[in-house]
């Protein structure tokens, strides 16, 4: 990679890119299906739901959803499929991690979005207080930390605020960030973020690199305007969008901005 020297800016998400959990949506899918009559029991869901994350699936990580028809579909970043709302409803999701697929089985099930935002923070909190395999990465946080070869290291997150801020701090990481904005509103409001980056700040696209696991929020806008991409998941994905850097684990993402400060150092 003869181009991590001219990274000035690294735009980082937070769920599956600060923390991996492998458990959380089990809870989470409990707290919105183990009460109520739903055409699917929850043993039903869990174990569609794993097999949407193993690769077992007809479908799975990087297929869109249909709402209207049931249906889902496969597209690219070159022929990418246009997801507004319609009156209130998306026309289509994207499975774009373990968080936007527990959304497939409320839309799909009928189950509201005051439901949905209740087990949301119910998840987050017990998250906190160590119910679940969420746990600190202390060599990803000191990666960052060391990473002072670049202008501006920028956390952008769609939890909103007074959800997010809380996480945050309870990982450790609010000091590791020249800024951190809540309620970014991702994939639009990345876009928007981004233009006005280059703007302020006089950068190229190639300067600036954008690292998130949900492909359709973190990475099409960045890869769109030119910019550079690291994808990291540990769910296989049917996702052939030829991004820069494919990463499975914390411990290979922290290893590649630990290379990016190396090479920004070397081109001083």
């Amino acid at each position: 990679m003869d181009w991590l020297h001219e990274i000035e800016v690294v735009l980082f998400d937070l769920d599956g890119t600060l923390y991996q959990d492998g458990t959380f949506y089990k809870r989470y899918l409990e707290l919105l299906f183990q009460e109520g009559d739903h055409a699917a029991s929850l043993d039903e869901i869990l174990e569609e739901m794993d097999c949407l994350l193993e690769g077992k699936h007809t479908s799975g990580i990087g297929d869109w959803y249909h709402p209207s028809t049931d249906t889902w579909s496969r597209v690219t970043l070159e022929n990418p499929v246009e997801p507004p709302h319609q009156d209130g409803n998306p026309r289509a999701i994207y499975a774009g991690d373990a968080w936007s697929l527990v959304s497939i089985f409320t839309v799909k099930h009928g189950i509201g979005e005051a439901k949905r935002q209740e087990a949301f923070q119910q998840v987050r909190k017990e998250m906190l207080q160590g119910s679940s395999s969420f746990e600190r990465h202390a060599g990803l946080y000191e990666a960052i930390r060391q990473l002072s070869g670049v202008r501006l290291k920028l956390l952008l997150t769609n939890s909103p605020e007074n959800t997010g801020r809380e996480f945050i701090a309870a990982l450790g990481a609010n000091e590791l960030f020249t800024d951190i904005k809540y309620g970014a509103g991702k994939p639009a409001g990345l876009e928007h973020f981004m233009s006005e980056l280059m703007k302020r700040e006089g950068l190229r696209p190639e300067q600036i690199l954008s690292i998130g696991d949900h492909a359709w929020n973190d990475l099409y806008p960045v890869r769109q305007l030119g910019g550079r991409t690291a994808w990291i998941s540990a769910y296989p994905s049917s996702d052939l969008s030829p991004w820069d850097v494919r990463l499975t684990t914390l411990d290979e993402l922290a290893s590649f901005l630990t290379d990016i400060q190396h090479s920004r150092l070397k081109h001083v």
